[in-house]
């Protein structure tokens, strides 16, 4: 009795360390080194804008929708590096003037920090080109940073709301450089897949002196 009571914890013991490092390479919501990042967010902003020029400022306001890609790799234990691509469609209101609408692409780097207990802090940079019809092309760039939450719905998949504080700028060659800039928040909501190769516990015999 007491031999089988003993082989029982041994082996519950054994389960519970397996299940562990199966479940996750996670611990408790810890991503390790050589493991990869997959997945997209949505988000919404609310933006002030201002124009610089030679003339009198100009002010107004930007509604702003996001879809985001990004793929990364853990070069160290909860410390992801990628590449990242978003589309956004905006619409925008200037002192003076009507409403106008665009949609663009940029893409550029990422960089993200995990804590144990789940909460991630990210910053990114990308850049691209807005050639909207019958306007001159405008050079774009957008600097974002914040932190977020990583709610793992089984052991690869998480679920991540975020907060973040978005810089956007526009250069115009053709206007002799002229700047429009923007600043505010990012609500963000994120899918993320995690790839690793789960790690195997093997029982290896002790011999007895």
């Amino acid at each position: 009795m007491r031999k089988l009571l003993y082989l029982s914890i041994f082996l519950l013991t054994f389960t519970q360390v397996k299940a562990q490092e199966n479940r996750g390479t996670l611990v408790p919501a810890k991503i390790f080194k050589r493991s990869f990042m997959v997945g997209g967010s949505l988000s919404g902003t609310y933006k002030r804008i201002n124009i610089t020029s030679n003339n009198d400022p100009i002010s107004g306001y930007r509604h702003q929708y996001d879809l985001n890609a990004k793929v990364g790799y853990f070069v160290w234990s909860d410390v992801a590096f990628g590449l990242q691509g978003t589309v956004f469609h905006y619409k925008e209101k200037m002192s003076g003037t009507t409403s106008t609408a665009s949609t663009n692409i940029l893409a550029g780097p990422f960089a993200r920090y995990y804590t144990d207990r789940g909460f991630f802090g990210e910053a990114s940079a990308a850049v691209g080109i807005n050639n909207q019809p019958n306007a001159a092309k405008t050079d774009i760039a957008e600097y974002r940073a914040g932190v977020g939450y990583a709610i793992f719905i089984n052991p690869k998949v998480s679920v991540e709301p975020a907060v973040l504080l978005s810089y956007y700028q526009e250069t115009r060659p053709s206007e002799q450089d002229r700047k429009l800039t923007e600043w505010g928040p990012v609500l963000n909501i994120g899918l993320q897949v995690y790839l690793f190769r789960e790690r195997k516990f093997k029982m290896v015999p002790r011999s007895i002196n």
